[in-house]
């Protein structure tokens, strides 16, 4: 391909780059548990498998992003590079202290919000970037990762407070819901439902989008 057909905001460098972070966290765990290595608890296949989830719905929203606004700057771009890494460590740390994995999310979530702050500057249609911050799926990240950050302080002799036992378990399923609900928010699906976003989103994931849908 000669240099002047390359375009960074139709992802031509950022694809392969997925495909990168993509083997290397499949070589981190898929590879090494069928080589014998320890298998990860029911916990930590959870985290793997949101890890997964994320990465793979984040690469199709970036293609559905760009498709609607192209990348018209660098920032937007720079933001992208940084993000592969993070998205590779909410899998690989599987196995380290839940609240580690927690805090990159709360990173994800943060540079996805100014992502959106750059697209709407390009495309001027300019937006609060502390209302951007505001939106609930941000909001759960970041409670959970300083919950988790609160329960390392607490005195021994709380932790058999249920909210204090199952502290990682609760910040996961908070961190999964702001997931779905980033998706849902971004969903290309008409429906007025939160059911029937969520359908025609995975319709679109699946079996690509309809064309009477598109906006």
């Amino acid at each position: 391909m000669s240099e002047s057909n390359i375009d960074p905001s139709k992802g031509q460098f950022i694809d392969p780059m997925f495909a990168v972070v993509i083997a290397a966290a499949v070589s981190e765990t898929v590879v090494t548990w069928a080589k014998g290595g320890a298998l990860p608890s029911g916990f930590q296949a959870s985290v793997v498998t949101l890890g997964y989830v994320n990465l793979l719905l984040s690469w199709f929203g970036y293609h559905k992003s760009i498709s609607r606004k192209p990348i018209k700057g660098s920032l937007r771009f720079i933001i992208t590079v940084v993000l592969l890494p993070l998205y590779l460590l909410t899998i690989i740390l599987f196995n380290k202290n839940f609240i580690n994995v927690a805090l990159v999310y709360a990173g994800i979530f943060f540079l996805w919000s100014c992502w959106e702050y750059f697209k709407y500057i390009e495309h001027d249609d300019r937006k609060s970037f502390i209302s951007l911050q505001l939106q609930v799926f941000n909001l759960l990240v970041y409670a959970a990762a300083l919950y988790l950050f609160g329960v390392s302080f607490i005195p021994s002799n709380w932790h058999q407070n249920w909210v204090i036992v199952n502290a990682n378990e609760i910040a996961l399923v908070a961190i999964a819901i702001a997931v779905i609900s980033l998706r849902v928010v971004k969903s290309a699906g008409k429906g007025d439902t939160a059911a029937a976003r969520i359908w025609a989103e995975i319709k679109a994931l699946l079996f690509g989008a309809d064309e009477s849908t598109k906006t």
